[in-house]
């Protein structure tokens, strides 16, 4: 286990004036005006980008370092995964344009609808989608961006409860997230798991196996719930919802299903979800085309604006469609960086691994520092960077399988990131949701607050590990070359293991 003493004198970390605790002032100033606009009901990036800019800046003047200071928080905002959230992000943005502007919702109400699919049954089959997607793509946010335009509005007037329905497709996410085999927090929390009888570390093929019961059984129970109290009619009347099916119901709009249905299957190929984006769009693109759907002008076009020109269309407009998201979660990288080196992240674990003894008090302190770290405004993959030695280090010591060790930090972590009202996760998702209204005037203002309690898979997900990691249910310890060895309800070492 990792001795936090030690590692603070043979590790310098960053200073602040004051408290090493202010590096927290940026994540505040992006929590508290999310939250307060939650509760107003009221939501707006720009005042998200603004106050976490504002926190980012101000934080620097309790910094000892200036120059350190900004080099720490640009190398968060540089890393890799942001590069690659930024590719994503805006390849979504131009497929959801295309999509909205194709009437694939309108395609998918006439479809619905001449199948009586609706109310509960749509939430339902909108968190299938979103489980089916993420599972192949391994990216929960490609998921929720790619099925919200054609699925939210649609559900809407097809008798769904909105709020559900923006949980359904958040549940459906986690889903996949956790379980997925390219998901970059499956790959995390195998990477950062290690045995102790031969070299290397958790595969990903068999922590994948062995996580899959804890997926499935939440995501059945979900599924149920789903299919319970998923209906909307206290959202739209039975008239309400006629006329609305008669206004925006686009036989046509089906065909625009197609490139959803060519991202999902290049995914579970292994396909890499830019590339499987990009398919997508071209896939639409000549769908549109051929069967006039679209015009070239609908995706590219100069248009006179005063005396300038100005480009508009599909692709311009879905390139700046979420670049306040993209700025928000850059800044949001370069805060979580700060905790890392002042320390903070690293103390608070500390503390908290001296009291564990036994299989079950360990397992149950594995369940708490998972669960810490996604409370951290979203961040899965730092919060596993970060957490996952202290894990390994504290699942050594009870000879705890790399794969259990996995599973606990994955689920815990990642399910933490998709239910909190202030996760970047749900943030994005509700800003991207109610910005649908441009475009159908029925969709609801929608913050965090509304929707964050009908997560269910991951709300539910956690529960399990908590539930399992006391009882011992699935319980496994590593054997003399890495082998598992199973100890369920077990709360002591197994002999042959010692």
């Amino acid at each position: 286990m990792p001795n936090q003493e030690t590692n603070s004198k043979s590790i310098l970390y960053f200073k602040m004036r004051g408290s090493q605790w202010f590096s927290l002032l940026p994540l505040l100033f992006f929590v508290v005006p999310l939250l307060w606009m939650s509760f107003i009901r009221v939501g707006s990036m720009s005042v998200v980008l603004g106050f976490t800019l504002m926190g980012v800046a101000l934080t620097s003047f309790l910094a000892k370092d200036w120059r350190e200071y900004w080099d720490i928080v640009i190398q968060g905002m540089t890393k890799p995964s942001v590069a690659i959230f930024t590719l994503i992000f805006t390849l979504v943005g131009i497929f959801a344009k295309m999509l909205a502007k194709g009437k694939v919702a309108g395609g998918v109400i006439w479809l619905a609808s001449i199948g009586n699919v609706e109310g509960t049954l749509f939430v339902a089959f909108t968190f299938i989608a979103c489980c089916l997607l993420s599972t192949g793509s391994g990216s929960s946010m490609a998921t929720v961006l790619t099925l919200g335009p054609p699925l939210f509005p649609a559900g809407i007037i097809l008798g769904a409860n909105p709020f559900l329905l923006a949980g359904a497709l958040v549940a459906g996410a986690n889903f996949g997230d956790n379980l997925a085999p390219v998901s970059d927090t499956t790959i995390v929390s195998a990477s950062t798991q290690s045995y102790q009888k031969k070299s290397g570390v958790a595969d990903v093929g068999g922590v994948v196996r062995s996580r899959f019961k804890y997926a499935i059984i939440a995501g059945i129970i979900s599924l149920i719930l789903y299919l319970f109290i998923g209906g909307g009619s206290q959202y739209l009347t039975p008239t309400e919802a006629a006329e609305l099916i008669a206004k925006y119901s686009y036989a046509k709009g089906v065909l625009m299903l197609i490139p959803v249905g060519v991202i999902i299957f290049f995914s579970v190929r292994g396909t890499p979800i830019a590339a499987s984006l990009t398919i997508g769009i071209v896939t639409g693109a000549i769908i549109a085309l051929v069967f006039g759907i679209l015009t070239p002008n609908d995706f590219i076009q100069l248009k006179a604006a005063g005396k300038k020109m100005k480009l508009v269309g599909i692709i311009p407009d879905g390139v700046t469609m979420m670049i306040k998201q993209i700025l928000v979660l850059m800044l949001l990288m370069g805060a979580g960086e700060l905790l890392v080196k002042t320390g903070i992240m690293q103390t608070m674990m500390g503390s908290l691994t001296k009291v564990v003894k036994k299989p079950r008090g360990t397992e149950l302190m594995m369940c708490l520092l998972a669960g810490i770290v996604g409370l951290m405004g979203g961040f899965a993959i730092m919060g596993m960077a970060i957490a996952g030695p202290f894990i390994d280090a504290m699942g050594k010591g009870q000879k705890i399988h790399p794969y259990r060790r996995a599973n606990i930090l994955d689920a815990m972590t990642t399910s933490m990131c998709h239910c909190t009202p202030w996760s970047k996760q749900l943030f994005v998702l509700a800003g991207f949701l109610t910005a649908m209204k441009a475009t159908y005037s029925f969709v609801p203002e929608i913050s965090t607050m509304d929707f964050f309690q009908y997560c269910f898979h991951p709300w539910i997900l956690m529960v399990i590990m908590v539930v399992f990691a006391y009882f011992g249910w699935g319980r496994i310890f590593e054997g003399k070359d890495g082998e598992v060895v199973k100890g369920n309800y077990m709360n002591e070492i197994p002999e042959e293991v010692n």
